[in-house]
């Protein structure tokens, strides 16, 4: 039977005691972990925000992974690929908080990128080779430390999501737009956790701060008070997106990873009692109410029913990030200056939306989808 270990940490300072409690619950680091192994932790850093925006991991529910690696007698790395077109790293790493911590427990931060990388048929249908950073390739193990928060095109972002940053740099865009469709980029997504799935160790969900609504970078914050550990990240994300009200049988990924709701029910809930949080009420993004309407109404209204980004004008800057994380060049700079998305070349994959520094996108809905998706 799976395991899911639950602590509650309602401050950061607490944070280092919770996790090295969830995974003892687990059987301890020793359980998952041999001397002498260099292990990644994979935290979410997908652009430069501080901690307190709830768009990253945490660094101080990674900074007692790192303390659990050694512990363990292995040698911890931390890295990731952060989204779109987030060129200074270090700049990232500075704002979140990972330059500050990795230096203090005198880790290594690796550059995905710099890395290098190396291709890989991981049986896509879509995107064949999908690339992968020698980073990820060339450690003994990774440890998952994703964050909890919403995804305007896959619902919900927690183990499984959080490792489409093994792919480097802006080769992330390309394969949005080899797998434009919910489905194709949820069945990428699941191949890719099937691929890395024995080399993962455990994963540890960072939910002391979450993120809820249109996430996953302009979304709000919502305390959850949630540390939450298991050895299946499949299962875990399952559990999580269960307490949280969604419906697992709608989840496109868990359903390629063959995950019921059967499944949930079958897991063994260790530490924390679910009554200890409230997950009543919680926010998943407006757009994915057209997933709950029947297909075949979906496909008989066609070109009636679409969403696609607008910029608002009111909070751009003009920084253009959003045109350089578009997959297919549909964003361009409009005669004022401002970008403007073209709805004939938009595939709706909300890129945009989730790499804007300024939460500057907003959405743009048929008449009908007006109908269908109201704003909370």
């Amino acid at each position: 039977m799976a395991k899911i270990s639950l602590l509650k940490c309602d401050d950061y300072n607490r944070v280092n005691s919770a996790v090295k409690e969830s995974v003892n619950l687990l059987g301890g680091i020793s359980a998952f972990i041999k001397p002498g192994e260099k292990i990644l932790i994979k935290p979410n850093l997908l652009s430069p925000k501080e901690p307190s925006k709830a768009v990253t991991t945490h660094p101080e529910v990674v900074k007692a992974v790192i303390q659990l690696v050694k512990s363990a007698g292995a040698t911890p790395v931390v890295g990731d690929s952060p989204g779109g077109d987030v060129r200074d790293i270090k700049n990232l790493w500075k704002v979140t908080g990972m330059e500050d911590i990795c230096r203090r427990e005198n880790v290594e931060l690796i550059n995905f990128e710099s890395a290098g990388s190396k291709s890989f048929n991981i049986g896509d249908k879509n995107v064949n080779p999908v690339n992968f950073s020698n980073a990820v390739l060339d450690c003994d193990g990774i440890i998952n430390v994703p964050k909890l928060k919403t995804h305007s095109l896959m619902l919900f972002t927690a183990g499984i999501k959080n490792l489409y940053g093994c792919i480097p740099g802006l080769v992330k865009v390309e394969y949005h737009k080899l797998a434009s469709k919910n489905k194709d980029f949820a069945d990428l997504l699941a191949n890719i956790y099937t691929f890395f799935k024995n080399k993962i160790r455990f994963t540890v969900v960072d939910g002391v701060v979450a993120m809820q609504g249109n996430g996953p970078s302009a979304g709000e914050i919502r305390k959850m008070d949630l540390i939450a550990a298991s050895a299946n990240a499949a299962l875990l994300d399952a559990f999580l997106l269960s307490v949280l009200g969604g419906d697992v049988s709608k989840s496109y990924i868990l359903r390629k990873l063959n995950i019921k709701k059967e499944d949930v029910g079958g897991i063994e809930i260790i530490g924390s009692s679910l009554k200890d949080f409230n997950f009543r009420n919680f926010k998943f993004p407006s757009l994915t109410k057209l997933d709950l309407l029947p297909k075949s109404l979906v496909k008989m209204l066609g070109g009636l029913l679409w969403v696609h980004p607008k910029i608002n004008e009111k909070t751009c800057v003009k920084c253009m990030l959003c045109a350089k994380s578009c997959p297919v060049e549909a964003i361009a700079k409009y005669e004022n200056g401002y970008p403007r998305v073209s709805n004939e070349k938009c595939i709706s994959c909300f890129c945009c939306h989730e790499m804007c520094p300024y939460k500057s996108i907003d959405f743009s809905k048929s008449f009908l989808a007006k109908i269908f998706i109201k704003e909370d």
